[in-house]
């Protein structure tokens, strides 16, 4: 940690302090201190005994090529560059990013940045960011063009048990960009879809064929910034980006399978439901409540959103009406009724078990009653899911009284819905980006 500080006011101690939960080898490096957090430290990279595989730099932009020769010198692979000053400043700034490159490249040195936030790597203990809290493991991938947005994110992540396989904050992309993570991501096996936050791609050729091969693997989400003129200025002053047309950008992700969400909410429902289920077979789809009302909303999403309600089998409906009260709705989606209770829903769910052929995607609506035991009927969802090879899109509704369930489909890293129109408005992005694929 080349820039290691003992002021809390500074971005050297804010990294430091997040990298104390680093398994491995942790140098600080510091040449007006002998110790910070109870580390030995070093005046110079040069003076650390053992290899050194990557190196975070936060020193003033002028330090930074004198920083890099040294790296070079000691043999270090990667350097994440915190430090802002460069190309997104232009003129002097950017002349500075060309030097540092140009280091970097004459030593064999990557460079992730510069004007990060740096990177996060949950499942190894890694928070090289200057970032006050770290996010849970998981495995969803988030690429992002800003470094406050990861920091909102993953502050929301947390009351969600939202979990991350890596965070990584692109910053200029001088060296390393959109494409070299997302190939990262393709090769990690702790990720199993990608979220990305665009607010401009340097080499769009070379992009669109890599997150088209990725994408192929597993499932890629973007937003996509600079959607207005003003937006398109505010990114260039941001990272020095050149925004180009939102219009164009998404037209051409939707060709290579990306599948593009407005807002981040939308994007992480996207991601973790794509994580856990994968893509859907096909768009038939079947929902499950035991609420009129959501019924026939559910019915008015599926057309709004390109999702297909199928009818249901003159078998399957011989067998629901041997054990539903006769006067359920005997339609898709499925009213069972409001005195439902976990057994039924079970019930139901072994019929859909037997009867795989006919359904591609189930929504399972379920809201607080006294007969429904929340934790109950989450159980149920998760074997459901855990029996078929479908997507199983939870909405169980309501507040504090349905947590114990939230927790348990958490846990089975099923996501759930709290507005019904989100979850078919994300199965229904998925669906386009299917029909995209198909040949």
């Amino acid at each position: 940690m080349i820039g290691a500080s003992a002021s809390p006011n500074k971005v050297g101690y804010s990294v430091l302090r997040n990298l104390l939960s680093f398994p491995g080898n942790l140098y600080p490096v510091n040449p007006g201190r002998t110790e910070l957090f109870g580390r030995k430290t070093y005046p110079s990279v040069l003076d650390i005994p053992g290899p050194v595989d990557w190196a975070v730099v936060a020193v003033p932009a002028r330090i930074v090529p004198e920083v890099m020769e040294e790296c070079g010198k000691k043999g270090v692979r990667l350097a994440v560059i915190v430090t802002a000053g460069f190309r997104e400043i232009g003129g002097e700034g950017t002349a500075l990013e060309e030097k540092v490159t140009a280091i970097a490249k004459r030593h064999s040195i990557r460079i992730i940045g510069p004007n990060c936030l740096g990177i996060m790597m949950p499942h190894m203990g890694i928070n090289a960011t200057f970032d006050p809290v770290s996010p849970r493991p998981g495995d969803v991938a988030f690429i992002s063009q800003s470094g406050a947005i990861i920091t909102t994110v993953v502050d929301w992540s947390l009351p969600e048990e939202f979990g991350f396989s890596t965070v990584i904050s692109v910053g200029n992309q001088a060296d390393l960009g959109f494409e070299h993570f997302l190939r990262f991501a393709e090769q990690d096996e702790k990720t199993r879809s990608v979220t990305l936050y665009v607010e401009e791609i340097q080499d769009g050729r070379g992009f669109m064929q890599i997150v088209g091969e990725v994408a192929a693997r597993k499932p890629v989400v973007a937003v996509k910034s600079g959607s207005s003129r003003k937006g398109r200025a505010a990114a260039s002053s941001h990272t020095g980006s050149l925004a180009g047309s939102y219009d164009v950008y998404v037209a051409a992700f939707r060709q290579a399978g990306v599948i593009v969400a407005r807002s981040l909410r939308d994007a992480f429902n996207l991601a973790e439901l794509l994580a856990s289920e994968g893509y859907p077979k096909g768009k038939r789809a079947i929902a499950v409540t035991s609420a009129g009302g959501f019924a026939v909303l559910a019915s008015d999403y599926a057309e709004a959103y390109g999702v297909d309600m199928v009818d249901l089998p003159d078998d399957v409906l011989r067998e629901l009406n041997a054990f539903l009260p006769p006067f359920w709705n005997h339609a898709n989606p499925m009213d069972i009724l409001g005195d439902a209770d976990a057994t039924r829903f079970a019930a139901l769910f072994d019929v859909l078990i037997r009867h795989q052929d006919f359904w591609d995607i189930v929504f399972v609506i379920a809201v607080p009653t006294t007969l429904v035991d929340p934790a109950h009927v989450a159980n149920e969802i998760v074997r459901l899911s855990r029996n078929t090879e479908k997507m199983v899109v939870g909405c169980m509704l309501g507040g504090d009284s349905i947590r114990s369930g939230l927790r348990i489909l958490r846990g089975s890293r099923i996501p759930n819905f709290e507005e019904l129109e989100d979850a078919f408005k994300a199965v229904g992005s998925i669906l386009e980006v299917v029909a995209v694929r198909q040949p």
